[in-house]
This record gives structure tokens, sequence and C-alpha cells, in this order.
């Protein structure tokens, strides 16, 4: 009877650490088709891919009808696309703080481009005044340039 209870015990024991095994093999790929998706969604589709040029090239004409739209004030269809662009990343700093992403997997996948944002300072005083206040905590964070 002993050996029953001591073989039961053990089963029960290697059960719970292979449904542990399972559980975290699961959470980790369902974090990876997760961070596959936000990237899909930046790197892939076309929303914003207007204000990634503009923003990494600087084109000076379109570089320069931003941040005139910007200062302005005026709503038109470029300045709905950075909005559109800013969104995304308000969206990520949000996961940030609700550590839903940790500051390193937003670093692999974003960095360039919320330096990017950081470099243009028009866009910095937008992201101050428009309220984007988890974007603004996480260009804060951002590392010194190595």
């Amino acid at each position: 009877m002993e050996w029953i209870d001591l073989v039961l015990k053990s089963s029960t024991v290697v059960g719970g650490v292979i449904a542990l095994a399972t559980f975290w093999r699961s959470a980790k790929l369902k974090r990876a088709e997760w961070l596959y998706n936000l990237h899909v969604k930046f790197y892939e589709a076309s929303n914003y891919k207007a204000i990634r040029r503009i923003l990494d090239y600087e084109p000076p004409a379109e570089l320069t009808r931003l941040r005139e739209t910007i200062e302005r004030g005026a709503n038109d269809d470029l300045a709905e696309a950075l909005v559109d662009y800013l969104n995304f990343f308000e969206f990520v700093a949000s996961l940030w703080k609700l550590k839903q992403l940790s500051e390193r997997e937003i670093m692999m996948l974003f960095e360039y481009y919320l330096r990017r944002i950081r470099d243009h300072q028009f866009v910095v005083a937008f992201v101050q005044q428009e309220g984007f206040e988890s974007l603004a905590e996480l260009l804060n964070k951002l590392p010194a340039r190595r």
C-alpha cells in the first residue's frame, strides 16, 4: 500500500512538472506570435510607411511639409498619418507600462524608429503636446547611443 501511495504522489509531481513545462512552452510560443504580429503590423503593412520614410530618410520637401503641418496645427492626411504612427508607438508603450512587453523586446523591434521620432524635435513636441504620455516616457527610457 505504501508503494502505491508513493507512486501516486510521484506521478502527481511528474505530471505537474510536465504540465508546467507545457504551459511555459505554449506561453513562449504565443508571445512570439504576438511579437511577430506587432512586427508585421509595423513593418509590412502600408499604414506607417509614409511617415516612416519621412522620418527616416528626411526628404527635404516632405519633412518640411510635415513639420509645417504639425506646427500650424493643421489636420490633413499627413498629420493624420503621423498621429496613426504615434498611436502605434503609444500602444506599444502602454503594453510596456502594463508589463506586457519588456523594454528589451521593444528595443529589439523598434529602437531605431523610436530614436528617429526622438531625433525630430517637432515630433517630440507634438508627442508631449498631444498627450502621448506613455510614448513620451518610453522615449525618455531609450538607452544612450552605442
